[in-house]
């Protein structure tokens, strides 16, 4: 087990930035005192007490899923309880029953040469009038080769990045500098690669035309799945596993070794894929994990990737946790501005302390890149080598 972190938090802080001994019931409130003492006119008020109010929100005696496992004969039966109970939070079992009956149609396109690999344009309909466009990169040779799939983050037309195609020169030039064409890597050592549209953005959106959602179609799909007892999550997980099923079936591909790998919330799509389909063998979410919470109770991750209750399921970790016994490398920028690496640090912690009870610690790794919210391909596909046997990798 390789494990960078630095030592947690301890301390929070109170109303006037006084520090004070924080516990899974405490939350400090960050807010200044002007913004949290008078009303309208002056008038006194009490407000919200946030250290109390977040503090009830998010204790963790509530996390009816928490995994508490202190052997490794405890993670299976903890995991057969959490997985199911995960899978139905994210709406999985809705989206099962709205596409009952529905059998998946995919399209491909004329393939097109590249020097050391093909590549094609295909298209699956995962449920009935969802089209999920998707790159389709396959290396020389007959196979089987693993099959890699690498679900992009908040970029419309991110797929065409994961496969180094620019819209612009500003565009290849940080595709280049920031290792994100990770899907052409992926194939360049011997893996069959999907790059899918990952659902929430162009061309497979949800558009706010109507401006109520902050002109942002990720939040928009959110909503619209949460009223129908989904979530945008879900749904993305739903799409990825479809392609499974039917990269699977293909000659080509060894359904044996799959690896998933996606940067930001990609690779929070990645985290709740592999937790909730046990064909992912390795994950490698960039960019992505951290608490779901901190300690002074703010939530770090985009409305897209809301999960209604579940802070009542158990925290990040205990989503990570049931990738165990498969392999989880996780990999931050120590200059990601949108993860407070004190969170980050506490998420690892949790995550590498489920791997040990599991008696697995060499199946789990955190690293940190030099950098901001980025692939770093120097620090993933070493791990992805040594746990996805394939001898171009």
């Amino acid at each position: 087990m390789v494990i960078a972190f630095g030592k947690a938090p301890t301390l929070g802080f109170g109303k006037q930035g006084s520090p004070r001994v924080s516990s899974p019931h405490q939350f400090s409130s960050h807010l200044k005192p002007d913004r949290q003492g008078a009303g309208w006119m002056g008038t006194p008020t009490r407000g919200i007490e946030l250290d109390r109010y977040f503090g009830g929100l998010f204790r963790s005696d509530a996390r009816a899923f928490a995994c508490v496992a202190t052997s490794p004969n405890d993670v299976p039966g903890w995991q057969n309880r959490a997985r199911p109970a995960l899978r139905h939070l994210i709406g999985l079992s809705v989206i099962e029953t709205d596409s009952s009956g529905h059998v998946p149609r995919i399209d491909l396109g004329e393939p097109e040469a590249f020097d050391d690999y093909t590549r094609q344009l295909g298209v699956i309909e995962t449920e009935p009038g969802v089209h999920l466009p998707f790159w389709f990169l396959t290396p020389p040779g007959a196979g089987p080769f693993p099959l890699g799939i690498f679900p992009h983050g908040h970029e419309d037309h991110g797929m065409d990045t994961y496969v180094g195609k620019a819209r612009d020169a500003a565009h290849q030039s940080r595709i280049d500098r920031e290792d994100r064409d990770v899907a052409v890597q992926a194939v360049r050592r011997g893996l069959v690669a999907i790059a899918p549209n990952t659902r929430g953005f162009l061309p497979a959106n949800v558009p706010d035309d109507r401006e109520r959602h902050g002109k942002r179609d990720c939040r928009c799909q959110a909503i619209h799945c949460l009223l129908a007892g989904r979530t945008a999550i879900g749904e993305r997980v739903w799409d990825l596993s479809a392609l499974i099923d039917w990269a699977s079936g293909l000659p080509i591909v060894d359904s044996k070794r799959v690896l998933m790998m996606g940067n930001s919330g990609g690779g929070v799509a990645t985290l709740y894929a592999a937790a909730c389909d046990a064909r992912v063998t390795v994950a490698v979410p960039s960019c992505s994990y951290c608490s779901i919470v901190g300690l002074d109770g703010r939530v770090h991750h985009c409305d897209c990737n809301t999960v209604p209750g579940i802070l009542r399921f158990g925290e990040f970790w205990d989503v990570a946790g049931l990738i165990a016994p498969r392999a989880l490398a996780i990999v931050n920028g120590n200059q990601d501005l949108l993860f407070p690496l004190a969170e980050v640090d506490r998420a690892v912690e949790e995550c590498a302390r489920i791997f040990q009870v599991a008696g697995i610690p060499e199946l789990f790794e955190h690293h940190y890149g030099d950098g901001g919210h980025r692939f770093y391909a120097d620090l993933m596909w070493p791990f992805v080598a040594r746990n996805l046997p394939c001898p171009a990798i």
